[in-house]
């Protein structure tokens, strides 16, 4: 599968560039299969050249690691210098560097590697990777169902005199119970006035009656990762906050509606945007409908007011619309979705909102 992977990635190269340097990372680990633990400071790249053999320059200590991966293989030494090498096995041209790569490993490269001009990985990889084939999809369908059963038991663990942080915690331990192999991103549990700010840094606030509570995580498994929000209330719900709720709702399941092949990353937030700028709370909607989801929590396609990008089947992504009122509240409902002819929900936890 990875070796098709690479194949692809040469074939969309064709034409545009010579060479790409892929750096430890999710592009490394979508060509491999294989996923290093390596510090910015080693050179430890996969090059695809446009035509011929890749291979992987790496440390010597990875020697033994790296020999079920069937890729030729380029070692260097503690004290020698790997850019000196890959300079000697790549010649001039076009060369794409990965957008991950660490600054310092781009000043070496280009400082050592003869080229004719450079360029970012990301602007032929992205096009493979944004269409999941049926092994990923099963991934992410996984962490989707990890994250959903974590929700499901913590939605109950909720009450007030609960630490933000304590719940989150409580949080990440069910994700590990349920199978992750750790989190998309850092959990965020956001209570009372801080779930007006939508990517609130956990704190110790104490949970309240009457308080909202959003809560924001995701879990990773096998390299893919799952992202979904749910807002909760503890206490007794007042008209505003019940017209709010609904409002985040149909807004949700109108961009749902209009995802199909064909229609742009920019019409799904449209739908959504509509719903909320029609009850009077479109400033309040303050980030972009949705994103996606796969080997990075965010990743295209984008569903933002600008993006143009035509959405195909096999495309995985959140929907997430929000209202945010300051100092007060905020409300968002996010779920991961995959197109298949149409959006297919992967999550499935319908326990969005919770009294106490």
């Amino acid at each position: 599968m990875e070796l098709l992977r690479i194949k692809k990635l040469q074939d969309a190269m064709k034409g545009k560039a010579n060479y790409a340097i892929v750096s430890v990372g999710p592009n490394f680990y979508y060509l491999t299969g294989y996923l290093p633990l390596e510090s910015p400071d080693r050179a430890f790249f996969l090059v695809v050249p446009d035509e011929g053999e890749p291979f992987v320059l790496a440390p010597e200590l990875y020697s033994f690691e790296l020999e079920k991966l069937e890729l030729e293989k380029v070692f260097y030494k503690d004290g020698e210098d790997p850019y000196q090498k890959l300079s000697s096995l790549i010649k001039g041209g076009v060369i794409l560097l990965d957008d991950g790569m660490s600054f310092r490993q781009v000043l070496r490269v280009q400082t050592s590697v003869e080229a004719r001009a450079y360029g970012l990985l990301s602007t032929v990889i992205n096009e493979l990777r944004v269409e999941k084939d049926e092994s990923e999809l099963e991934l992410i369908t996984k962490a989707a169902k990890i994250a959903d059963r974590s929700f499901e038991k913590v939605a109950s663990e909720v009450y007030p005199g609960l630490r933000e942080d304590e719940l989150a915690e409580i949080i990440n331990e069910y994700l590990a119970y349920y199978g992750a192999e750790g989190l998309a991103f850092k959990t965020i549990v956001a209570s009372g006035p801080n779930s007006a700010e939508p990517h609130h840094t956990v704190s110790d606030r104490k949970i309240k009656k009457g308080d909202v509570v959003i809560l924001d995580f995701g879990a990773r498994y096998k390299g893919y990762v799952s992202d979904i929000t749910r807002t909760l209330l503890v206490g007794n719900a007042d008209l505003k906050f019940i017209e709010i709720y609904e409002t985040v709702k149909k807004a949700q399941a109108a961009a749902a509606k209009t995802v199909k092949p064909g229609v742009s990353a920019s019409e799904v937030d449209s739908a959504a945007r509509e719903v909320i700028s029609s009850k009077g709370y479109g400033e309040n909607f303050i980030h972009r409908t949705g994103h996606g989801i796969g080997l990075e929590v965010h990743e295209e396609p984008f569903l933002d007011p600008s993006n143009k990008l035509k959405l195909k089947d096999g495309m995985t992504f959140t929907i997430e619309p929000g209202i945010y009122i300051k100092g007060k509240y905020g409300v968002r409902i996010e779920d991961d979705y995959v197109l298949k002819e149409k959006a297919v929900r992967l999550t499935n936890s319908t326990r969005n909102l919770l009294t106490i």
